[in-house]
């Protein structure tokens, strides 16, 4: 299924604020005369919010694109799965040619030595053999495309009202817009999806956003696959390093099938941690070589220590 494999494949420090603000009227009372002080830099005001939301998404998903298009830095990353069957962790280093990932943890523990072997096997392949790399490279091509795609639309396809305002992010409940026609399948499935969307006011950039089937959605009149209503999805993005946002977590819950007879039970939790930048101009052979020089320092006792078991919460 298109959609389920795009959901598969964009912090506040209040704390020394508020201290900061609970010292000062300490400090007027013991001291009348006090000295002067060079005030630090005014923050700009946020302008208002435009009273039509359906704008103000859209202008966040146009910002959010654009920034996209204009990051090409390239980032090593600790990468977690997890689902009903077993988990496993990967050192990642992504390059202008894809990315490249070791895995360094399966099951919250080392891998065995066939598994290794395994694992070094598809890592050689995917560096020696140039029919794989384009392949690689094709799919993350497309992946990239698809989820360009979708959100580009999602101004179109969704109704959006104010929901309220938290830790600096405007959250908005949306549900569909029965005006919006679907040009592909995979966009077919906004029409059952409702939930809520959190845009960071500051930054202008997508945080959260939190969705749920609310109906049966069908292909094909059903014979190409269904989605059962009740599925669920979550995604969590943040600001990794200074300007620089990324999905740092998903989760997605659906039931379903595919041409006729293949079962759909997908129930997978995604994080993302521990960004580190590394050179643009890295390529997917010097990536693999830091890899081998490198390896992640995970241990199955500090890597996540916070997991659920695969597929509670």
């Amino acid at each position: 299924m298109g959609c389920i494999g795009f959901l598969i494949e964009s912090r506040r420090a209040l704390r020394a604020l508020v201290i900061i603000l609970g010292m000062v009227p300490l400090a007027m009372s013991q001291t009348p005369t006090p000295t002067p002080v060079e005030a630090g830099p005014v923050q700009p005001a946020l302008p208002p919010l435009p009273q039509d939301a359906n704008e103000f998404v859209r202008q966040a998903i146009q910002h959010e694109l654009a920034e996209q298009d204009r990051d090409h830095s390239h980032w090593r990353y600790h990468f977690h799965r997890e689902d009903e069957k077993s988990s496993y962790d990967r050192d990642v280093i992504e390059t202008s040619e894809g990315n490249v990932a070791r895995t360094v943890l399966w099951n919250g523990g080392p891998l065995t030595p066939e598994l290794r072997q395994k694992d070094n096997e598809r890592l050689q392949k995917l560096i020696h053999d140039p029919g794989e790399r384009a392949k690689h490279i094709k799919r993350e091509k497309e992946d990239n495309e698809k989820a360009h795609q979708m959100l580009k639309a999602v101004p179109d396809a969704f109704l959006f009202r104010y929901d309220g305002e938290e830790n600096g992010q405007v959250r908005l409940a949306f549900s569909p817009n029965p005006r919006y026609n679907a040009p592909n399948r995979e966009l077919s499935v906004f029409r059952a999806l409702s939930g809520k969307l959190w845009i960071d006011r500051a930054a202008n950039r997508l945080a959260h956003i939190d969705g749920a089937l609310f109906e049966e959605v069908t292909f094909g009149f059903g014979l190409l696959g269904r989605l059962n209503k009740g599925g669920t999805f979550n995604v969590l993005q943040q600001e990794v390093a200074p300007g620089h946002w990324e999905v740092v977590s998903l989760e997605v819950n659906m039931t379903g099938h595919a041409i006729i007879f293949k079962n759909i039970n997908v129930r997978q939790r995604q994080k993302l941690t521990e960004f580190h930048r590394v050179p643009d101009s890295l390529t997917l052979t010097q990536a693999f070589e830091m890899l081998q020089k490198d390896p992640s320092s995970v241990s199955a006792e500090n890597s996540h220590a916070e997991s659920h078991t695969p597929g509670k919460n």
